[in-house]
């Protein structure tokens, strides 16, 4: 039933509220003229009744003042004088009993006495019954006290009896039918019935036009406008436009002015949609965002530049598929432990692009939950640190290597040479240091120039790496002067080896820009520990035996002494 009212529309509801409202008004109103009319009949019939009453009590008081009321044909006379009265079905006499014998022997009328008589008699109030009669029709029956006007004393027979003023000597019953009353009674209420359907039909098709106009000019023409309007905006997807607005229409002008204030706020929000699109998709930075389970649902340009895979390559799968293979199982447990308990996580990866190369990536991953905490999405930006990792490997090469030979220079041999000197104080093995100058480099600089210099001494860098082993150190001092560290020697005769190895090497030709070039070392060497404990004196004794070696004329090697 509840369903059935929703699904009415607004002229049917509000014609059935008008019309049940009518109805019970008229039901009201009908009820209520039937109601005073029986009340105004009911009150005439009392009358007339009261009347008829007051009629035969006065002729029983002047039977009684002339002494004739002892006669029983008097007393018939009277009643049947004022039975004639129209609708009077009964007429009696009640004798109070003071007067019992007065009468003498009394009528078939007078002997019914019952407790109303007896209520009248004992009260001297006058009382009305409505009740239904032997044929089932109804009648009105009043009983109206006899009082006496003064004090009487009877003759003859009623010589012996003294009746005083103000007792009740007796009542008069009467009895009216009201078949004809009750006729008028259904006659009004039946045509008020007639009458109120005929106006009702009237007023219904008077209402019924009255609210279709009603609702067709205040309500149906307005939301019909109201609803064209919104089909054309939504049909033209323009949420610029906006729909007029009709002051004098109340509820109807409310509901286009927050239609219109929708379309302001959706207006606003799609702005902002398209800025942030916009943001997304030219973002240099590559943005991968997830649903609660991980499922890839929306990738930017920049993903697709830096991995190589576009959106239909990726939407709704994992993005394990980025999955290099480099980080253990344990990595990946950390970083989704941070993420569940701060909400994000940053840090250094490497990922698998879709060709299949490696490459590394700075990754920030942040959760994107609801107002009850749920995880919504998941939102991955990453950068591609490819160029900054090789600007990042160059810097800490130039840091620690010589840049034209490429060899370790003085800040990474210091630290190359503590090591080996702790590795050896452990070990108690020995080291060596080899101290090397190239003779007479500067005039190859001063008759070939600087580039075939340098040549050269990357030529002669790479000689000199043959020469050691993996484990070994050779080192540019700077100019033309170079330094080998030998790690865990057994004795000094396995760095005079490397030194005559050295020799040999530099006496082949080196090929400069179309010229042959022989260069040879004029080498000094210290030993650990017995020449020096530390990197500074083991430097400046192999200086020392270098010098030496210049002395004794070039292209020799000379151990420290002291």
């Amino acid at each position: 039933m509840i369903r059935k009212w929703h699904s009415l529309g607004v002229q049917e509801k509000l014609h059935i509220l008008i019309q049940g409202t009518l109805i019970i008004l008229f039901i009201i109103s009908a009820q209520w003229v039937v109601y005073r009319f029986e009340t105004q009949v009911t009150a005439s019939v009392k009358a007339r009744a009261v009347e008829t009453a007051d009629g035969l009590i006065n002729g029983m008081n002047m039977l009684m003042l002339t002494g004739t009321i002892s006669n029983p044909d008097n007393r018939k006379l009277l009643l049947d004088k004022m039975a004639q009265s129209r609708g009077i079905s009964e007429l009696r006499i009640i004798r109070a009993q003071q007067v019992s014998d007065q009468f003498g022997p009394g009528l078939p009328q007078e002997q019914a006495v019952d407790e109303i008589d007896r209520a009248v008699l004992a009260t001297g109030k006058t009382i009305f019954q409505r009740q239904k009669g032997a044929n089932g029709a109804s009648t009105l029956r009043v009983v109206v006290p006899y009082v006496a006007q003064e004090d009487f004393r009877g003759t003859n027979c009623l010589g012996c009896h003294h009746v005083k003023s103000g007792s009740v000597n007796g009542a008069a019953s009467v009895t009216i039918e009201l078949a004809e009353e009750e006729a008028s009674v259904a006659e009004i209420e039946r045509w008020m019935w007639v009458g109120q359907l005929v106006l009702q039909i009237v007023l219904s098709v008077i209402i019924a036009l009255f609210v279709r106009v009603l609702i067709i000019k205040n309500i149906a023409r307005p939301v019909k406008k109201l609803q064209m309007a919104m089909l054309d905006i939504q049909r033209d997807e323009d949420l610029s436009r906006r729909v007029d607005i009709d002051e004098s229409n109340g509820d109807i002008g409310e509901m286009a002015k927050t239609f219109n204030a929708l379309l302001e706020s959706l207006q606003y929000a799609n702005k902002r949609l398209d800025l942030f699109s916009q943001v997304f998709e030219n973002s240099g930075e590559a943005i991968l965002i997830t649903d609660a389970d991980e499922n890839i649902v929306a990738v930017n340009q920049a993903f697709t530049v830096v991995t190589g895979y576009d959106f239909a390559d990726v939407i709704w799968k994992n993005p394990r598929i980025l999955n290099s293979g480099r980080q253990a199982p344990e990595f990946y447990q950390a970083m989704w432990q941070t993420i569940n308990e701060t909400g994000r996580w940053q840090g250094e990866i490497w990922n698998r692009r879709k060709n299949g190369d490696i490459y590394p990536e700075w990754l920030s991953i942040g959760v994107v939950k609801d107002a009850q905490g749920q995880v919504l999405n998941y939102i991955a930006i990453f950068t591609d640190i490819t160029q900054r990792k090789v600007a990042e490997d160059h810097i800490r090469f130039m840091a620690h290597y010589d840049s034209l030979t490429r060899l370790p220079n003085r800040r990474l041999f210091e630290d190359r040479i503590q090591q080996v000197l702790a590795i050896c104080r452990r070990s108690h093995k020995k080291a060596a240091l080899l101290f090397l100058d190239l003779d007479r480099f500067k005039s190859i600089n001063d008759t070939l120039g600087h580039l075939a210099g340098d040549l050269l001494l990357q030529s002669v860098a790479e000689r000199l790496k043959s020469c050691v082993r993996e484990t070994d150190t050779v080192c540019r001092q700077g100019g033309d002067e170079f330094l080998i560290l030998l790690s865990e020697i057994n004795a000094a005769t396995d760095a005079e080896h490397i030194a005559d190895k050295i020799i040999a090497a530099m006496s082949e030709a080196h090929s400069i820009e179309g010229k042959q070039l022989i260069v040879t070392f004029s080498i000094g060497i210290c030993i650990f520990p017995d020449d020096g404990v530390d990197s500074q004196t083991l430097v400046k004794n192999a200086d020392e035996a270098m010098y030496r070696a210049k002395e004794k004329g070039r292209n020799n090697f000379q151990f420290f002494s002291v």
